[in-house]
Parts: structure tokens; sequence; C-alpha cells
């Protein structure tokens, strides 16, 4: 029978400035199919990261971890990119759950089930699986013990061959905990042919329901498979001292970062195009009426406040003394139609749409709910890229157009306060040098000023998330670049088109 993983010489060390922590060397393991194993050890020795690894969550933005020697899952190697082929086989429950907020507990689990290939109708047996059977409507209601039962529902969706759970009773009580790590027993009971690994400092709540126990030893940098009533003690969780390597250097390290981030950059953007047609089409429609509905009172009240003002200080400060009104209205016209509420139209969307969106996405990278679209093997592009581009780049002129007709109201309603003027004798002179081209100008410029945004958005959510401080940076810049990215595409192509 084909071990579940196999080490051999296997070394694992994580890159840093001029320097590098080396947290595992030369192990030799095989790991036997078709167990129940603890994996346990001291923290930071990098029994998450080793998860991580074998769960193909590694982030790509950063200089990945150094790996040598061989590590087969299932006979492939993971040393290299983890192929595919495994996403079938390996699913992971990771420490925050990642469950879809924005989805029910039974959506949930049905997204896995489609993404696996496998009958969303099978969704209620697997919730009354783990107990859930009449679980709350939204899953932000759930409990914290009714959020794990969802994980391990969700993750048994693929029918995984390998399992891997990361502190799946943390933040539990005693009984609580007890009871999750039972039903985490009798999933695998269920299916013959699985292996499941749990990482866990509550080796209590596992007591006489495992197969072994597999160590981290931190102080000999080693892996060791230990009988099932194996206890670490002190010695087990030593450090030990760091031993002569060449670490890399930190502009080596800081050029290898760069680079990263710019490949990133290029792969949103080939993403936004590979995966334009839409594959979650409720997502789509869905963000795009929310990115359309949301500023669309905002940028109507914005425009119309420019437009009547713009109208009536032209009108009182004229001059003429009331002379050659038709041309200043027809002045105004043009710029207010053309340019200026257009321009502001954006600036107003972005404020109310951009921080909203790359906070979401932040959250949901630092609450891991990316990581587990991906292990469910859903693209998050799909999901998340693809309708925020489509829902910026048709709600973004949808509102700007809104935000000129109410800049136009106000307009007629100010000539017609301050100088009486009809609005039939306004709109011959507010319209007299607007055309067809100034109105697919403006959604030229909307609608690429959306799509730049959409990326910006997706951009700076999604990049490596470890506090929320990094999540509230990230929305900093989004909104800032942003409308940096509004202004510049606003501005050049007004200047490129009527200069």
């Amino acid at each position: 029978m084909q071990p579940a993983l196999v080490f051999r010489k296997f070394g694992l060390a994580h890159r840093r400035p001029g320097s590098e922590e080396v947290l595992l060397e030369n192990v030799d393991l095989e790991l036997p199919a078709h167990g129940f194993y603890l994996f346990v050890g001291a923290s930071g020795g990098g029994k998450s990261s080793l998860l991580r690894i074998l769960a193909g969550l590694v982030e790509s933005r950063e200089p990945a971890p150094r790996l040598s020697g061989e590590l087969l899952v299932d006979g492939v190697s993971l040393v290299g990119d983890a192929p595919d082929a495994l996403r079938e086989k390996v699913a992971a429950i990771l420490q925050d759950e990642g469950l879809l907020d924005d989805l029910t507990p039974r959506a949930n689990v049905e997204l896995a089930l489609r993404a696996g290939n496998r009958s969303p109708l099978l969704a209620p047996a697997l919730l009354a699986q783990v107990g859930l059977e009449h679980a709350p409507e939204r899953t932000a209601q759930l409990s914290g013990g009714m959020r794990k039962r969802l994980a391990v529902a969700r993750a048994l969706a693929s029918s995984p061959a390998l399992l891997l759970c990361d502190e799946p009773t943390a933040g539990l009580d005693a009984e609580a905990a007890r009871t999750i790590a039972r039903l985490l027993r009798d999933a695998h009971d269920r299916d013959p042919g699985r292996t499941t690994i749990v990482i866990t400092h509550d080796i209590e709540a596992f007591d006489g329901i495992t197969d072994g126990v597999l160590l981290l030893d931190r102080a000999a940098r080693t892996l060791r498979l230990e009988l099932p009533d194996f206890r670490p003690s002190g010695a087990d969780h030593g450090r030990r001292p760091m031993d002569a390597v060449t670490p890399e250097p930190a502009a080596l390290h800081g050029a290898r970062r760069l680079l990263l981030q710019l490949a990133a950059i290029g792969e949103t953007v080939l993403e936004s195009i590979r995966r334009l047609p839409p594959f979650e089409l409720g997502q789509v429609v869905r963000t795009t009426v929310k990115f359309t509905l949301e500023p669309a009172l905002f940028v109507a009240i914005a425009g119309g406040v420019i437009g009547g003002l713009a109208t009536f200080f032209a009108l009182r400060n004229n001059p003429i003394h009331g002379g050659f009104e038709s041309a200043l209205l027809t002045g105004t016209g043009k710029v207010a139609t053309a340019v200026l509420v257009p321009l502001l139209s954006g600036f107003f969307f972005a404020a109310r749409i951009v921080a909203g969106a790359a906070a979401r996405l932040g959250t949901m990278k630092r609450t891991n709910q990316i990581a587990a679209l991906q292990m469910m093997g859903v693209r998050p592009a799909d999901w998340l890229l693809t309708p925020l581009v489509w829902g910026m780049v048709i709600a973004m002129p949808a509102v700007t157009l809104g935000g000129v007709m109410a800049a136009a109201a106000a307009g007629a309603f100010a000539a017609n306060t301050v100088s009486g003027i009809t609005t039939v004798g306004w709109a011959e002179a507010w319209y007299a040098t607007v055309n067809v081209r100034d109105v697919l100008v403006v959604l030229l410029k909307a609608t690429l000023s959306g799509y730049l945004v959409a990326l910006t958005c997706y951009h700076l959510g999604t990049g490596p998330k470890r506090s929320g401080a990094e999540v509230g940076e990230a929305v900093n810049s989004a909104i800032v670049i942003g409308m940096a990215l509004v202004l510049t595409v606003h501005a050049g192509l007004t200047f490129l088109i009527y200069a």
C-alpha cells in the first residue's frame, strides 16, 4: 500500500531578508495511508507552514519557502509547483475556517460540491452528518462550534483522500472540542481511503481516537511518528541553535519580492482578461446591482450640486449683466457634461465603492476565505475578480450618466431661478454643442476607469494580509490609487480627444 506522505531528505526553510530560518532538514519518514494522526510540536516550528505546502496554499507574492529533498503526496511530488491533480485529493480545514459569510451555510457546502463535480443535492446530507440540519439561515449567525462543523462539512464535500486540519478545536470549550474531534474521527471512518492529519495543541480532546502522533521535533528539525498515547515533553519543544547557513542577501531578497509583486500585477491583468466570461453569473449580477445602487443617490446629489452651482455662478456673475446668457449656458453645459461632472462622479463612485470592495477582499484574505476558495478548486478570479470587473465596468458608466442627468436637472432649475429661463430655452443652450461623441467619450472614460479601479481593488485586497493593519493599509492605498487612476484617465482622454 502506498504511503500517504513520503519525506526523503526533506528540508524546509523560510527566506528572510539577510537570513534564513531552517525549520526542517534531512527528514526521512513514511506516513502510512488511511491513518488518523495528530500533528504536534512547538508553536512557530513549521506545522502550519508544512500544512499550507501540502494544501498548495503557498503565497505567490512573497519569496516561497526553500524546499529541498523530496516530499510526495499520494506518490506526487510537491517540491516545485503543487500539481492541479492534487486539488481533488487534498482538502484543508483552516484555523479561521474561511467560511463565505455572504453565502448561507447550505450554499457554502453547495459551492464546494459543484467545484468538486458533485451534485449540490448532497449538501443537506453533509450538513446533517455534522449536526447542522437546522442551521441558521445566515453563516454570520453561526456560533464558534457551528462554524467548525460547517467547515468540516464543506471540506468533506470533495471527498478528499488527504484531509488536513489546522487547530480545528481552537477557541472551543472542552466539551465542544471533544465533539469536533469525534466528528472528525467519524468522518474519517466513513471513508476507508482517507488519511487525516490534525494540527492541534489540544491533545486531550483527541484521547483514544488517534492512530498515531506526528511530532515536529524543533530541536532536531525533524519529524517522527509516535504511538497514539505519546505526549510531547518540554524537551520536544526545544530550539536548536542556528547552524551556519548561507542566507539570501537582503538586496536579493528585496529584488525577489519586487519581481514577484510586478509579476502579480501582470497576473491580475491576464486573469481579468482570461476569466472575463462570467463563470459565476449570479455573483456577477449581485455585484453589478450593488455597485450601481449603492452610490447612485450619492453621485446624483453630488452631480446636482455641481451642475446647479456651476449654472448659478455663471449666470449671477455674468459681467455683461444678462447678456450672452445663452452662450454662458452653452459653455457651462459642454464643460459640465463632457468633463467636470464625469470626473467628479468617478471620484465619488471610487470613494463610495473602492473602500468597501478593498476592505471586503482584504478581510477575505485575512480570514482565509480566499484560501478556502482555492482549496475547493474555485478560482478566486471567477468568484471575485470577474464580478468586480463587470460590476465596475457596468456600474461606473451608469452611475456617471446618472450624475450628468442630475447636474443637467439642477442646471435647468438654477437657470430658471436666476434668470427666469424656460426649460426649453435652457435645454437649447445647454445642449447646443453636446453631441453623441461627447456621450461616447464620457462612457469610454467611465468604463476604462472602472476597469482599472477594479484591478486595483483586487490586486491590493488579495495581497498578503497578516494583520488588520495591513487590511487598512490596502484600503487606503486602493482609495488613493483608484482616485489617481480616475483623474489620469479623465485628464488624459479629455486632452487627447478635445485638444
